[in-house]
C-alpha cells in the first residue's frame, strides 16, 4: 500500500513539474492564482523546481524502503524544494 500512496504523489511531483513548463511555454497559471502572481516566469520555474524537489523526496522514500536510501538525494530534493518555494513567493511581490 505505501509504494502505491508513492506512486501517486510521485505522479503528483510530475503534473506539478508539467504545470511549470505550461507555464514557461504559454504563461499560464491557474486560476485561483492570476491575482497574485506577477511573474509568471518565475512562478513557472518555481513549480518546475517544487515538483523536482517533491519527486526527489518520494523517490529517496521509495528506496528508503528497501534499505538503499541515499541522504543525498534526500538533501538535493530539500534544496530544490526550498528554491522552487522562494521563486514562487518571488513571483508574487511587485516590481520596485
Amino acid at each position: 500500500m505505501i509504494y502505491v500512496v508513492l506512486l501517486a504523489m510521485m505522479a503528483f511531483a510530475l503534473g506539478m513539474v508539467g504545470l511549470g513548463v505550461a507555464g514557461l511555454t504559454t504563461g499560464w497559471i491557474h486560476p485561483w492564482e492570476r491575482g497574485r502572481v506577477l511573474r509568471p516566469v518565475a512562478h513557472g520555474l518555481g513549480h518546475i523546481f517544487s515538483g523536482c524537489g517533491f519527486f526527489c523526496f518520494c523517490v529517496f522514500f521509495l528506496f528508503a524502503l528497501s534499505g538503499d536510501a541515499s541522504l543525498k538525494l534526500l538533501a538535493v530534493g530539500a534544496v530544490l524544494f526550498l528554491i522552487g518555494i522562494v521563486l514562487r513567493g518571488v513571483a508574487s511581490f511587485p516590481d520596485r
